[in-house]
């Protein structure tokens, strides 16, 4: 029984620690699957404890102890540390050039020969919740802003030969100049290599439809690997993937990117592509009873306000009533993706 919010906190930090026992565990589920919100919290704790706790800290090493103990098991493989006999200086450091000249040879020539990008990585991954937005810094001193319900993998350390990330969703892009070490970023759809540049790519996985859009600088677009398209700043690119044909159209960037700010602009847009926004952004399934309401072309500009403040200055300013359907699945009694009827409101 959870009586205040610093025991779930507790429980989350057990968990994510590996500490959790399996009452923990089983609370926490339950917990999770309550309510929307609880399941969102869990989701923005996890990723502070990601990036807090990188898959790698050299700094946990203790260099000496391992020294130490490399030296007793070379020297003395086969008796205890307590009744090894004491070598002097010069006798002791005989022994261990002997021993370790041809290997550290060896090693030093694989290492020197061996190009960085053989070296393993290790990867940190970023999920942004639904409902709000993120920002990370990369190794190499690149900002990157994450929308809602996206995610993005970057290694610990880039390569000597390019930057490579990968996404899913939505991303802002902030790159640090760098010719010699491009920068690229895959989605499924497709690939942007940039140098220095700020670019924002759009690319959900339900969706049929990626673009990017440059702000300043230059990249090179590959779409399925197979052509590749250069964007000027001002310019946006959308792909179509159902057909495989795409346009290039000059535009007003900060529309596409305004979001990194808290910001939803709307320019007569139709009404499918506003509920396919806010879909995308507080996942939710918005269901048209009309299909001609998608065609209503609306202007807005929406800055802080909840889903359910947007909704009513939907229906303030458009002929449309919203309408929640049960998001509470009968079998389990867990959430599902919330889901909204919009229907024509008739002589409006």
């Amino acid at each position: 029984m959870i009586n205040k919010d610093s025991d779930i906190e507790i429980i989350i930090s057990r968990y994510l620690s590996k500490e959790a026992t399996a009452e923990d565990i089983k609370i926490l589920e339950d917990w999770i699957s309550a309510t929307p919100e609880n399941y969102r919290s869990f989701l923005s704790q996890k990723n502070v404890w990601e990036v807090s706790h990188p898959a790698f800290n050299p700094e946990e090493i203790d260099v000496d102890s391992a020294h130490r103990k490399v030296m007793e098991q070379i020297l003395h493989p086969n008796q205890p540390v307590s009744v090894r006999p004491k070598l002097s200086f010069l006798h002791y450091w005989q022994q261990v050039a002997a021993i370790l000249l041809l290997p550290l040879l060896i090693l030093s020539a694989y290492l020197y020969f061996k190009p960085a990008s053989q070296i393993a990585e290790t990867y940190q991954e970023l999920f942004t919740p639904y409902g709000t937005w993120s920002v990370v810094n990369l190794p190499d001193g690149s900002k990157v802003w994450l929308n809602a319900g996206s995610s993005l993998k970057y290694p610990t350390q880039f390569n000597d030969k390019q930057r490579v990330v990968s996404m899913q969703g939505e991303a802002y892009f902030e790159v640090e100049s760098d010719k010699e070490h491009p920068f690229i970023v895959k989605t499924k759809q497709l690939t942007v290599e940039a140098t220095g540049t700020a670019f924002n790519v759009n690319a959900y996985a339900p969706d049929h439809v990626a673009a990017v859009t440059l702000v300043k600088g230059k990249v090179a677009v590959t779409l399925d690997q197979k052509k590749t398209i250069s964007l000027s700043p001002g310019e946006k690119i959308d792909y179509n993937l159902a057909t495989s044909l795409y346009n290039v159209n000059k535009t007003n960037t900060y529309k596409w990117c305004s979001w990194k700010d808290g910001i939803l602009i709307f320019r007569d847009d139709p009404l499918e592509y506003v509920f396919k926004r806010l879909g995308q952004t507080y996942n939710v399934e918005f269901i048209l009873k009309d299909a001609e309401l998608g065609k209503y072309s609306y202007k807005a500009t929406f800055e802080g306000e909840s889903l359910n403040e947007i909704l009513r200055l939907l229906e303030m300013s458009a002929p449309i009533r919203c309408k929640e359907v049960s998001n509470r699945n009968s079998n389990n009694e867990k959430f599902e993706k919330q889901r909204i009827e919009v229907s024509r409101i008739v002589g409006k």
